[in-house]
């Protein structure tokens, strides 16, 4: 309950045009083709992310925009690189950016990027995956997190970053990958 509380009272700090239940229209620009598993399971990680503060995403492709759906918000993201477990890519142990968003004269702008090479590189035991489904599905549930907190950024038009959770500034690899990962853990046991 007192998690509950902590989410609604965010949102409602960030103003009256941020309603429960936005529509959010996220149009997808993929560099190269997903693993389709990889990116059903980001969708539903993001989306699941994003229903826990008051937004409802509806996914489109780029490519087949026709300029006639209206949505209270609207966010393009492209996917740069590969998003799919492969096997090619070295590990590292350096801190990469994932992910982010553009801004211009201090203005949050409706254009993100998630970079889905480095993303493989923080996490070479998907990378690396025997079952290459169970590690394109772990890499997608990672890359929903990374596009969570950048449509974060977007849809509060905020550059800064909280203390916990997925609008966290730095997350470890442990954090992608935690199955209790939100955008607080306030309340939580």
């Amino acid at each position: 309950m007192r998690r509950l509380l902590m989410v609604a009272s965010f949102a409602l700090a960030l103003g009256p045009d941020l309603a429960a239940g936005s529509k959010v229209g996220v149009y997808l620009d993929f560099e190269q083709r997903p693993s389709l598993a990889a990116a059903d399971a980001m969708r539903q990680q993001a989306a699941e992310a994003m229903r826990e503060i008051g937004f409802d995403i509806a996914w489109r492709l780029v490519s087949e925009n026709r300029g006639n759906e209206a949505f209270e918000h609207l966010v393009v993201v492209r996917f740069v690189g590969t998003c799919a477990a492969r096997g090619v890519l070295p590990p590292t142990r350096q801190v990469l950016v994932l992910g982010s968003t553009a801004v211009s004269d201090g203005q949050v702008l409706p254009y993100s990027r998630v970079l889905c090479d480095q993303v493989r590189r923080v996490l070479p035991d998907v990378e690396f995956a025997a079952d290459r489904h169970s590690g394109d599905i772990e890499l997608g549930r990672v890359l929903g997190r990374v596009l969570a907190h950048e449509l974060y950024h977007v849809l509060f038009g905020t550059t800064h970053h909280s203390a916990e959770g997925l609008a966290k500034a730095v997350q470890s690899t442990d954090d992608l990958k935690s199955d209790d990962f939100s955008f607080t853990t306030v309340g939580k046991e």
